[in-house]
């Protein structure tokens, strides 16, 4: 009897939280999901190894499917990525390094492997919940924001290389029309890896706020724990983003972000801050400008940056004509300064092209 009345309330609350309205008939249906990045690089700066290249960065292809009003999957592979080998070092018993040689090659470019695959759950307009290889939400406001990931990333994904999928859960909620709130549990290995081998967590939270038209306001915070011996600091990454956009004539960001113990590694801090606008010629035409600045800071007994070589200024300038509702074409200007003097600055002309559906 007793067992009899566990089911029958597990049965009760289950039909309760997936119950579907009276007003309408639900019928289950699907469609594909398609985005693709391409580009023409020109490399005009001195000394040049590769002048002229072309490529696809982005080619998502999958599909998603709503079971019920309150229930959807999603599963997106990318096509564009590829295999790498990086240095390979391999030591003796008595720690003395031997020589290697590496023949082997980067995969294909075109190799396709997991991107996301994730259940969603929103039992009410105020919640949503996504369980699996979920869309990571660290960077997803100024990116969308800023509105030419295909031409140039944001901050975050540029130069930390942060992984826009991961394996874990996310949760969004909606307090109100002006604030949201996000909060994330993941393995911090990115979508490739299940999980390292200390079985340490990522844990994320970011807040949303709207608090006149046209201007958001994001603050966000993770912190990722590891169980390595040799580099065994918390990482924590603090970021701020804010940005206005006045009707449809213009819109301006600005994205600050700062990452303590960067990899794990005491004492390394990563960070800087971008700024961008956009004027909106006509509906299908914008001009768009963005400044990065990138620093690292020396450490004790130092006398440079510990992450010299990464660090510098962006420069951005370009136009996107949209052509149809999901197709963008930019022709736009990318410089690297170097804050590594004895490195040349670059200077490329990209032609860039998206496409989704």
């Amino acid at each position: 009897m007793k067992k009899f009345l566990i089911i029958s309330l597990i049965n009760f609350l289950c039909s309760s939280l997936f119950a579907q309205t009276n007003d309408s008939i639900f019928k289950s249906y699907g469609k594909p999901v398609v985005q693709v990045f391409a580009y023409s690089k020109y490399d005009v700066s001195e000394n040049a190894k590769q002048p002229i290249s072309f490529g696809i960065t982005r080619a998502h292809i999958g599909y998603q499917y709503n079971f019920s009003k309150e229930l959807m999957g999603t599963v997106i592979a990318d096509l564009a990525g590829r295999t790498t080998s990086t240095d390979i070092m391999v030591t003796d018993a008595n720690g003395k390094q031997l020589t290697v040689t590496n023949s082997g090659k980067e995969g294909s470019y075109y190799t396709a492997f997991l991107k996301f695959a994730y259940l969603q759950w929103k039992p009410s307009d105020k919640l949503t919940l996504q369980f699996g290889g979920i869309l990571q939400n660290h960077y997803i406001t100024q990116e969308n924001f800023w509105g030419y990931r295909y031409v140039y990333e944001t901050f975050q994904d540029r130069y930390y290389g942060t992984a826009s999928g991961d394996f874990g859960a996310i949760g969004y909620y909606k307090i109100n029309k002006i604030v949201n709130i996000d909060v994330a549990v993941t393995n911090g290995e990115g979508i490739r890896f299940s999980q390292d081998k200390y079985g340490k967590v990522k844990v994320a939270t970011g807040v949303d706020v709207r608090p006149v038209k046209g201007m958001i306001l994001r603050l966000y915070y993770d912190n990722t724990s590891t169980g390595d011996t040799v580099n065994s600091a918390t990482q924590h990454l603090f970021s701020v983003f804010t940005g206005y956009q006045l009707d449809k004539h213009f819109r301006v960001g600005a994205d600050i972000n700062y990452r303590h113990n960067n990899l794990n590694v005491s004492n390394h801090n990563f960070g800087g801050y971008s700024v961008f606008g956009t004027y909106i010629v006509s509906p299908k035409i914008e001009l768009f400008a963005r400044f990065d600045k990138v620093l690292s800071n020396t450490l004790t007994g130092k006398t440079q940056n510990w992450n010299l070589s990464k660090d510098g200024q962006a420069y951005i300038v370009g136009f996107q004509y949209q052509p149809a509702k999901t197709v963008n074409i930019s022709l736009n200007y990318q410089a690297w300064n170097p804050e590594d003097k004895t490195m040349n600055m670059t200077n490329i002309i990209q032609f860039n092209t998206e496409f989704k559906f």
